[in-house]
């Protein structure tokens, strides 16, 4: 099988830093679009905001549009997508962390809202499911997680479920094939189906998953944490 050499994750952003903001949006389906769509699933209340992959953080726009003083946490692999977030926003509550979100402790019950943009989808269920768990343990009673990405649907798809595995099987021979360090993250797409997705959120002990949006295979999910004595 010939494939092109998977580049490192963060080396693979670090590289397109300078055209991120311009070629990313262009070339995904929904476009600029989709980076506005989240903040309007954020609840009113949102003070603090826990943003995943913020990168040159896209999606903040429309964030600090609806919530001016909101206070975001971002996490990051990518130090010069954030050098270029801080540069975009200046005076504007950030705490910024050059981390993988995947082993980075968010507390517990800190944030009314979480948010994922256009991420998550280089990372097998296990691995999502987890990370789900974290996030719904980070949010506090009834807190909301907004997740916008890459996913297979049956609009695009006749499987999406087998076209998921097909992925999967494929990144797997990469894999072998490059000898590729299993302790680094390497940027290759393995969208998961929208009902796995939605399966995942649920294992992981949101309360309700609704897809609300989407333009072919950009899908925004919202899922909700359990409230009060259920949490």
């Amino acid at each position: 099988m010939n494939c092109e050499e998977l580049e490192e994750m963060s080396a693979f952003f670090s590289r397109r830093c300078k055209i991120y903001d311009t070629v990313h949006p262009a070339t995904i389906d929904g476009g600029p679009e989709s980076k506005q769509v989240p903040a309007q699933w954020l609840p009113e209340n949102t003070g603090r905001l826990l943003d995943l992959g913020i990168g040159t953080g896209l999606e903040l726009e429309a964030v600090f549009r609806r919530f001016p003083d909101v206070r975001v946490t971002g996490l990051d692999i990518c130090g010069d997508m954030l050098n270029i977030l801080r540069e975009k926003y200046p005076g504007r509550r950030l705490e910024l962390h050059q981390a993988s979100y995947l082993d980075y402790d968010f507390g517990s019950g800190l944030y009314d809202a979480a948010l994922s943009v256009m991420s998550l989808h280089h990372y097998t269920p296990p691995v999502k499911t987890a990370l789900y768990r974290r996030i719904r343990q980070a949010l506090k009673s009834g807190g909301v997680y907004v997740e916008c990405d890459y996913m297979l649907s049956e609009h695009e798809y006749p499987d999406p479920l087998e076209q998921e595995k097909l992925l999967f099987a494929q990144y797997r021979r990469i894999q072998e094939e490059q000898r590729l360090d299993p302790g680094l993250e390497y940027h290759f797409d393995t969208p998961c189906a929208v009902p796995h997705q939605k399966e995942m959120l649920l294992e992981a002990g949101f309360r309700s998953v609704e897809e609300v949006w989407r333009r072919k295979n950009t899908v925004v999910l919202v899922a909700w944490a359990p409230a009060g004595l259920d949490a």
